[in-house]
This record gives C-alpha cells, structure tokens and sequence, in this order.
C-alpha cells in the first residue's frame, strides 16, 4: 500500500491488521502528518524521505518478541549498506536499534504491536530513513543518505530495506535463529567497550557497554563494578552527541 501522505504508516498497518489483513504488507508514504518515534516523540516527516511500516501476524512467540528491534536493525543495515554510493563500513548500529550512516542517525525504527484476540498478534515495524534531509535540533548528530553521497532515490532505498529486513526476519526463522543475529548485530555496533549514559524510564546510569548477552540485553558495567542488563532504554555515546 502506497500513499501520498497518512498520518502515520504503523497507524495505516494496524488498521489494515484489524481490517482482517493476514500480512505480511508494506505500507509507504511520501510524507506522514503526525509520524512518531520511540517513548512518544515526534519523527519529522517531510517529503523526500522514506516512511515504511511492515505488517506481521504472529511473527515468533511473544516471549521472543523482544528479539526483534536487533533483527530489524541488522536487515535495515544490511539494506542501506547495499546500496550504490554507501559504502559497507559507514553504515552501523546504536543499541538497539539506531542505524547510522557516517556517524549520524540515519534511519529510526519503531516497532509496536496490538492484540487481534483469539490469542492473535500483529506486529508493525516501522521504518523512517533519512533519504535527502536530516532533522534540525536533534540532541544527537544525524545525517542523511544524500548527505553522505548516495544518490538512491527513496523507490530504491525502500527496494533495499525492504529486501534486508525480510531476509533478517527469514534468518530470525521465528526466534530460532537468533544468535545468527546476535553475531552479526555484534559485528556492525557501534560502542562496545566503550563509556555511554543509558537514560532508562526513571533513571539514567553511566558505565561502559560490555556486551550485549544471549537474550539481546546491552550490559552496562558502572564504576563500581557492578553490571546491569538494560532491557530498553537511551543509550548516548560521548561520539554521537551534539556539542
């Protein structure tokens, strides 16, 4: 499903969900009128830029559903370093799920999910790329694929991510083939080993991320030794921050 303009795809998708539609099922659009981001934000959404949510019913057990914003930044990685001018090294991950280009936010992801009943699930992966813009104001360095050299037009940015993310989710195999995932997650993040702030619901800690474990979790390691595995959360390293 392609639009002009909605106000936002993952609304499009869950609404195609409780119309019946059994996915999976692409919605895009050329711009989103109240386009939103993770804990709430608004996500800029002017044209030129790809809006793209993905429809799935019951894509694994819900106890492994949380697997799944590591599995779409490696598919949406895989997509974007694939394309013509982006070169492989350049494109990374922030925990859990930021996919950078150059060292800036390119490209936000958000995934939510509904109950249909009769023990039914949909799950909608949400995906905003920085095509020819980035946004001003942001409290993180962002950038953009035009910005970086890539002259893809937004048809084949989403031809790529959306090639990426469906291969990602065929070697997740429904949670089976997560550690696949883990390594290779591993292999293109950003910051391991490194000092970060990991701004949490109702508190922030600053350590270092050691690792990320077998269920996914970014293990933060604070001054005094002590580790803690972060489930969901900001995570901000001194390098992508705005001065």
């Amino acid at each position: 499903m392609a639009f002009e303009a909605v106000e936002s795809t993952n609304a499009r998708a869950l609404e195609a969900a409780l119309a019946g539609d059994p996915g999976p099922l692409w919605v895009t659009a050329e711009r989103q009128t109240s386009g939103r981001g993770r804990r709430g934000r608004a996500w800029a959404s002017p044209s030129g830029n790809l809006y793209a949510s993905l429809l799935l019913l019951d894509p694994a057990p819900r106890e492994l559903l949380g697997n799944l914003p590591l599995v779409v930044a490696v598919g949406v990685r895989a997509g974007l370093a694939s394309l013509p001018g982006v070169a492989d090294e350049r494109v990374r991950i922030k925990w859990p799920n930021d996919v950078l280009v150059g060292g800036g936010k390119c490209v936000g992801i958000l995934i939510e999910s509904e109950s249909l009943g009769a023990g039914a699930n949909a799950v909608v992966i949400g995906c905003g790329v920085n095509v020819a813009s980035a946004p001003l104001g942001a409290p993180y360095t962002v950038s953009s694929l035009q910005g970086e050299g890539s002259r893809a037009s937004v048809d084949d940015v989403f031809e790529h991510l959306a090639s990426g993310v469906e291969e990602a989710l065929r070697r997740w195999d429904r949670g089976r083939g997560f550690e696949a995932i883990r390594r290779d997650w591993i292999a293109h993040a950003i910051g391991i080993g490194e000092a970060c702030t990991a701004n949490l619901t109702t508190r922030s800690i600053e350590g270092r991320f050691i690792e990320l474990d077998k269920d996914g979790r970014l293990v933060l390691e604070t001054g005094d030794g002590i580790r803690e595995a972060i489930s969901a959360g900001d995570v901000f390293f001194e390098a992508n921050r705005v001065p």
